[in-house]
């Protein structure tokens, strides 16, 4: 159990909820989240990961078993930047910052 994980009477029923929305993300279109879901979803796991990160500048954002390829990372961080109005330059020089 990582130092984020808390042991909680809820945690079968989350866990049950996260793999229910897991199986739904793998649907095949139509079965699955509908696009608004997926991007309430998607704004919900960005703030809570970067609230994360900020406590832990180490955290990986995938697990270690993860598949997801570049190519995958390249156009979700894409769709993020340009949500964010934000360009590719303006993210490298807030790293520099950041550091």
């Amino acid at each position: 159990m990582s130092k984020f994980e808390k042991m909680t009477p809820q945690t079968n029923t989350l866990d049950a909820s996260v793999d229910d929305v897991l199986r739904a993300l793998r649907a095949p279109d139509g079965d699955g989240l509908s696009l608004a879901q997926i991007q309430s979803l998607l704004a919900g796991l960005v703030r809570a990961y970067a609230s994360l990160r900020e406590n832990d500048k180490d955290l990986a954002a995938f697990p270690n078993d993860s598949d997801v390829s570049a190519t995958e990372v390249a156009i979700a961080a894409t769709g993020l930047l340009e949500a964010a109005d934000m360009a590719a330059f303006e993210l490298g020089m807030w790293q520099t910052l950041k550091n």
